[in-house]
């Protein structure tokens, strides 16, 4: 898939903008607060509804207006589509081919990204929860039903704390143990199905990281994703293929620990708890690899992204990578600018042009920006 065309109205720093990309490579070069990494969050938007650098739509809009939007005209499958969102402060409207799309859910997906940011260098030692969104960030672009799912999951998880809240006053009240065992029954079903995905999308993501890893580290470097699973943790077993991996079990096992989730007031078994591990030469990454060696996982696991998003949706996904260079040793900028080619459509957001090979140059287009104006210089 390409972007053929850009448009943004009343997005971040810019007033208007229409701009022809590139079908290869587009540089976005600037000074810092310019407006390089705004074109790059309005990409991602489009792909995935949100924005990465906040949870607040409404900072995504010019200050000053009352709604921002962006649209592009996108070349899939030997076709042209026109998307579009719209961000205001009651919520947001999403188009594909002209037609409205009610749901999110039936929005998400149609433009896949590998987005690479500095803030991705924090998801080997960074919290949970940065690993947790990563994975639910690629299920979301080829999977509508997991991302359905997973919104379901969050509605139940969020009825069952707060079910567990009101049970604080009498705890062992049968008819309200009753009650928490259906709400966490219905949590279950879910929760396995999750959980299940997961496992199996750790499993074939970490095969293509180990063999980008070994290229990136010229053999020196094993790399092994590990899906931490809180329901298997609580089964004490290892693979989701376990016979003890069933919703009966499952369920007594939770129900067995109630008054601890009752005290807390909220659910400490299930996908919402869940880690991904990563083991350099079968060391756990998080405690012993260097600042080197985490730049190369991480870069591992965004060139593998690329090839897992292009496995499961027939299409080469968008590579978005916003201010990197700055970040990776000359021999990684080489690995990472290796990727780059025709079938990758991407787009770079640097201060210079220098860490570019001049080659790529050749085949690309350079913009400048300057204060929310962009104009093309290459």
């Amino acid at each position: 898939m390409k972007i053929k065309t850009l448009k943004l109205l009343y997005f971040r720093n810019y007033l208007s903008l229409n701009i022809e990309v590139h079908p290869s490579l587009n540089v976005l070069v600037g000074d810092n607060a310019n407006g390089k990494t705004n074109i790059i969050e309005s990409i991602f938007c489009l792909a995935l509804g949100k924005s990465y650098r906040t949870k607040s739509d409404s900072e995504c809009i010019m200050f000053g207006e009352e709604a921002a939007a962006m649209s592009c005209v996108l070349e899939k499958n030997d076709k042209m589509l026109d998307i579009m969102l719209g961000i205001n402060n009651k919520g947001k409207s999403a188009k594909i081919a002209g037609l409205k799309k009610t749901k999110l859910t039936d929005f998400v997906g149609e433009l896949n990204v590998v987005l690479f940011s500095p803030e991705d260098l924090q998801i080997i030692k960074g919290s949970p929860s940065l690993r947790r969104e990563f994975i639910n960030r690629e299920f979301y672009q080829f999977s509508r039903i997991y991302h359905k799912y997973y919104l379901l999951y969050q509605h139940l998880l969020k009825q069952r704390n707060s079910y567990l809240k009101d049970m604080r006053k009498n705890p062992k009240d049968e008819f309200s143990l009753a009650y928490l065992e259906t709400i966490t029954s219905q949590l279950v079903k879910i929760a396995m199905y999750i959980t299940k995905e997961r496992s199996l999308f750790i499993k074939n993501l970490s095969k293509l990281a180990q063999k980008n890893m070994l290229n990136i580290s010229n053999h020196k470097e094993d790399l092994e994703l590990k899906y931490k699973s809180s329901i298997l943790d609580m089964l004490n077993i290892n693979s989701v293929e376990d016979k003890d991996f069933n919703e009966e079990n499952i369920i007594k096992k939770i129900m067995d620990k109630s008054y601890d989730d009752i005290m807390r007031g909220s659910t400490r078994i299930g996908p919402h708890q869940d880690d991904l591990e990563f083991f350099i030469n079968k060391l756990d990454a998080k405690m012993y690899a260097s600042q080197g060696q985490q730049r190369s996982i991480v870069l591992s696991l965004k060139l593998s992204e690329i090839d897992y998003l292009k496995s499961k949706t027939g299409s080469y996904p968008i590579l978005l990578l916003d201010d990197v260079l700055s970040e990776l040793d000359r021999n990684r900028q080489l690995k990472l600018l290796d990727a780059i080619n025709e079938n990758v459509q991407t787009f770079i957001t640097t201060p210079s042009i220098s860490d570019i090979k001049e080659d790529l140059l050749k085949k690309a287009k350079v913009f400048k920006i300057n204060n929310g104006t962009i104009s093309e210089i290459l």
